[in-house]
Order: C-alpha cells, then structure tokens, then sequence
C-alpha cells in the first residue's frame, strides 16, 4: 500500500497533559470518530506510523483519541502537519451503518448520567430513530446521527448521548 492509497479523515494536534490527542476530523468523517479502532498518522515528512486506539473521548465538540504506541508526542513535536487516514476498506466498514436491533436494552447516558433505557430502534429510510424509555417514564426519540449519538459502546450495553437538551425539553 501507498501513502497516496490512504484517505485522510483528520489532522492531530499536539499531545494534551492526559495523553490523549485532539482530532480534528473532517466533517464527513466525524461519524467514525469514536469508532476507530487504529490508523494511519502521515508526518510532513512522509513518514507514516500506523497506531492502535486504546481510548477515546469527546470533550464538547472535540474528539480525542489515546494511542498504544510510545513516542506519537515526542514525534509530533518535530513536525507541524500530522494527517489521520485509514485505508480505503477500513473507512467502508467504519461507514457502513450499525446494526441497531441488536441495542435494545442498552443503557442510555447523557451528560454523565444515566436518563433510560433503549426500548426500540424504527427504521426510517435516511436513518433509524432510537425510543428510549426515560427514568420518569416520558419516551424519548433521538435520531441515531452522530450529532445525538456520540458512542455506542458494546461491552459497557451503553448508549451516550450529546446535544439532546432540546430533545429531552419537548419529549412526551
């Protein structure tokens, strides 16, 4: 494979205090954001690293990422542009959209708090919609996009949720 095979999906920044690194993703790939699981780093000088993703976070509207490997920081101190790929086929099966059924009974958390349980997964023909059966009883609908739904984390059965404040206002 080619560096020029690769598709980039973002650029990293510098290393924060806790090892973790800021992603900035283009915005057809934020999708794939927290799903990734290794890529590509391509230095200015057209080195390339391939890593392991031990963790990731979202912090407001920023994604982090924490690697397997030493030396990333120390690396990208000596360059200025640092480029996140994938390979061609690794990005098709990130995109390739999550089977939902499989999600019922999943916990569902926004704000670090757990809010319900996922009831439901409608299929719709752009997306699927989520029901969840809120703590206090109300149901709660969420588009299953990546602006509503940050991770879906499998061995934890959990569902976390962002930017539902106005979702959670007007659910019945």
């Amino acid at each position: 494979m080619q560096i020029s095979d690769l598709v980039p999906i973002g650029k990293l920044d510098k290393a924060e205090a806790d090892g973790f690194f800021c992603i900035r993703f283009h915005r057809l790939y934020q999708s794939v954001a927290t799903r990734l699981t290794e890529c590509f780093l391509i230095f200015d000088s057209d080195r390339v690293f391939f890593v392991s993703v031990v963790e990731s976070k979202i912090k407001g509207k920023r994604t982090y990422l924490r690697f397997r490997e030493d030396g990333i920081a120390e690396e990208c101190n000596k360059h200025a542009k640092i480029i996140v790929a994938l390979a061609p086929e690794d990005l098709a099966d990130l995109q390739m959209p999550k089977p939902t059924e499989n999600l019922i009974g999943y916990s569902v958390w926004f704000k670090n708090e757990e809010i319900g349980i996922l009831e439901a997964s409608l299929k719709g023909t752009m997306q699927s919609v989520f029901s969840v059966k809120l703590h206090d009883g109300r149901e709660l609908l969420v588009p299953n996009v990546s602006y509503y739904v940050s991770l879906i984390d499998d061995e934890a059965k959990q569902i976390i949720l962002r930017n539902a404040e106005q979702l959670l206002e007007i659910c019945t």
